[in-house]
């Protein structure tokens, strides 16, 4: 009963204009106020010291590289997807940067480079980040929990730090406050309008372009999606709506939000094959086929034999580009040398084919199912299994190289269909090596050996000759013949489809399998919604260090925010709590729940992932954790009034930017001493710890 008194209420003051939505709009004269104020104080906190430290600050040692690689049209490889990086280059080609810094390491001085027209551009996209949440929230919530959201975005270091730095965390957090912005406008205009289709078409290429950014992006994908899914069960609980209309609405709707942005996110990978055409030395992580489509690549000179054949030189890859590779090195404890896997082409991935036994015909081809040596070009050593266990799989035995061939040095080779007398064809064929004396199967690691391997991946003979696993099975890249005039052909150049497939594979592979660096500071999912740990960016004798790091007022207040949402939801008082007279509205909590949704699909999945982790990953759920902390604040202050509302903005208001003014040399520079070791105040405000600064 109370619930339906609750809703009739409710009723009346929408029908009053109290709770109308709608009446938010640029007109609003306090809407405007409220932009102006967080727009400056956004582009001040952003764009203040923006030129210091004027060294290679973190990672922009590799998205500063990658930018200058478009600049001067060179191939690269790297995991996250194109259009980030080549907005980086973007914002260096029209500020006057060509190209030509190298951004080797963190430290380097830029000197005449001018860089801090890259950074300048990052920091704005940061700043527009305020006003699209504001909007968004002030939207679905009221304009207390817009500017609630909007200062703790704007008062908070470690946000500041990510957007002020040649950097892809601005473009990834510009383009997902657009798409939670444009589907917030979305939902206020009438379906089928032309307002609704400009719309909707501004959410699917928002969401296209934060999916391109990195594929953190594609959480914001599923909690766009989850809200489009509401929308069409909503709209076919209607009894006035035909199987018909929902059919049209589920069709538009994926047109819009599925297949615009995969052709976007197609798009880009096209300009970026255009923009990154000339060989480089990061070819080797790509196919033969691949590389040679690249301008002055070497491979497109190599002239392959159609088939394999005795005496041939070649090299094998896995599926992940990975080379069986040997070298002079040797395992410690049998002083033999190493069979390993690398991921560099070089003399040292090169093999001749044996046959087996002497009788052999040397001149004919090589079937699926004969049985071959492999001789190691560099070396002159034999490919060959020892009953000695793996290294890291002692499950496995050890692969090596030996001076002087015997049976455990006879492979059979086979193609993974298995079918015996069939010519074996380079690139096309898949084939395995059978280890005749042990009967294993070679198979390439994914652990890296220690450091006498020279931290390569162990190469050891498996046991699991049923169902073998594809680390076993190997593709002949390179298949050079001795006597030129055997039937040959150049290696062909791999089309747009094949490339742009093959990179989704290997940036999918090389992003799960990042590893830290030795020394590297990482940190645990755990420790992010307690701001537990942060990471140097820069130490600057002159300028200071810039420690990333969350402004910890700002935190401890979105924690309490998130904990009281999560509290509530679990209460036996799930969709109005009432203690006399409603506190708040079921809008409010609906909609707050929605912001922990995005929170959560922003956040959790990092438990699960086995990948090296930082504390700027958390960093899309941080935006929208502010909207569910605005949201909060404004539920439990619904029944004050206006002038309280300013009361309550005013005191928090006050509160974070007061924690800002303390915790600011975060960001700009806190002082160190000609050791490079940071001292002052900040010492002795450390909350943990692990706080290194």
């Amino acid at each position: 009963r109370i619930q339906i008194l609750f809703e009739v209420a409710m009723k009346k003051k929408i029908a009053t204009g109290v709770f109308d939505k709608a009446k938010i709009t640029w007109k609003n004269h306090e809407v405007k106020v409220d932009l102006i104020i967080l727009v400056i104080l956004a582009l001040a906190t952003r764009l203040h010291k923006l030129c210091v430290p004027d060294t290679v600050c973190w990672d922009e040692t590799h998205f500063g590289k990658f930018a200058s690689f478009y600049l001067r049209g060179e191939n690269y490889f790297d995991v996250h997807p194109p259009l980030g990086k080549m907005m980086l280059a973007a914002f260096g080609f029209v500020t006057g940067y060509n190209g030509s810094f190298a951004f080797s390491e963190p430290g380097e001085e830029y000197a005449d480079t001018p860089f801090c027209g890259m950074r300048a551009c990052c920091a704005l996209l940061g700043a527009a980040i305020i006003p699209f949440i504001y909007i968004a929230t002030t939207l679905n919530v009221s304009r207390l929990a817009g500017r609630i959201s909007g200062l703790l975005l704007v008062f908070d270091t470690g946000l500041i730090t990510l957007t002020q730095f040649i950097l892809l965390e601005a473009p990834l957090f510009f383009f997902l406050s657009a798409t939670v912005l444009s589907y917030t406008v979305l939902r206020k205009f009438e379906k089928y309008s032309r307002k609704w289709y400009v719309s909707l078409a501004l959410v699917g290429v928002s969401i296209g372009c934060v999916m391109s950014v990195k594929y953190i992006g594609f959480f914001v994908v599923l909690y766009t999606g989850f809200q489009v899914i509401e929308d069409i069960w909503v709209h076919a609980s209607n009894r006035d709506v035909s199987l018909l209309q929902v059919m049209k609405l589920t069709l538009i709707y994926a047109t819009s939000l599925i297949l615009l942005p995969l052709i976007l996110y197609l798009m880009f990978f096209v300009f970026h094959f255009h923009f990154t055409s000339m060989s480089t030395d990061a070819d080797s992580a790509y196919s033969p086929r691949f590389q040679a489509s690249l301008k002055n690549s070497k491979v497109a000179d190599i002239i392959n034999a159609k088939h394999l054949k005795y005496s041939n030189t070649v090299r094998f890859s896995t599926s992940k580009s990975i080379l069986l590779h040997s070298h002079h090195l040797q395992y410690p404890d049998i002083n033999q040398n190493q069979v390993t896997g690398y991921s560099h082409r070089d003399a040292n991935n090169l093999w001749v084919v044996k046959p087996c036994e002497d009788a052999d015909d040397v001149s004919r081809v090589i079937l699926s199912g004969d049985v071959i040596r492999l001789q190691h070009v560099q070396t002159n050593r034999f490919l060959s299994v020892v009953t000695n266990p793996g290294i890291m799989d002692t499950t496995h035995f050890r692969v090596i190289t030996v001076e002087h061939p015997d049976f455990n040095s006879c492979f059979q080779v086979r193609t993974q269909n298995h079918e015996i007398a069939s010519k074996i064809s380079p690139f096309e064929d898949v084939v395995s090596f059978t280890s005749l004396s042990k009967r294993c199967v070679l198979s390439m690691g994914s652990e890296i050996l220690p450091e006498y391997a020279g931290k390569q991946l162990e190469v050891s003979c498996s046991r699991h000759l049923v169902n073998m696993p594809a680390s076993a099975h190997f593709t002949l890249e390179h298949n050079v013949a001795v006597d030129p005039s055997f039937n040959t052909e150049s290696v062909k150049p791999a089309g747009l489809v094949a490339k742009y497939l093959e990179m989704q594979v290997k940036m999918l592979e090389s992003n799960n399998g990042l590893i830290p660096k030795e020394g590297e500071a990482t940190s645990r999912p755990w420790m992010w919604p307690i701001d537990y740990d942060g990471i140097f960016f820069a130490i600057h004798k002159a300028h200071g260090a810039v420690y990333f790091l969350g402004n910890p007022i700002v935190f401890f207040v979105n924690l309490v925010g998130i904990l009281f949402l999560l509290l509530l939801d679990l209460s036996q008082h799930y969709h109005v709590i009432c203690y006399g007279t409603c506190l708040w509205s079921r809008d409010t909590l609906s909609q707050a729940n929605w912001f922990l949704l995005g929170y959560l699909l922003h956040y959790i999945p990092f438990f699960l992932m086995g990948r090296v982790l930082y504390f700027h990953h958390f960093y899309s759920a941080f935006i929208f954790n502010t909207m569910v902390t605005g949201s909060v604040v404004a539920m439990v202050t619904e029944k004050l009034n206006h002038v309280m509302h300013h009361v309550v903005v005013g005191i928090l208001g006050l509160l974070l930017a007061g924690s800002f003014f303390i915790y600011a040399p975060l960001s700009y520079g806190i002082p160190v001493d000609e050791n490079k070791q940071t001292f002052g105040y900040l010492k002795d405000l450390k909350w943990y710890d692990s706080w290194q600064y």
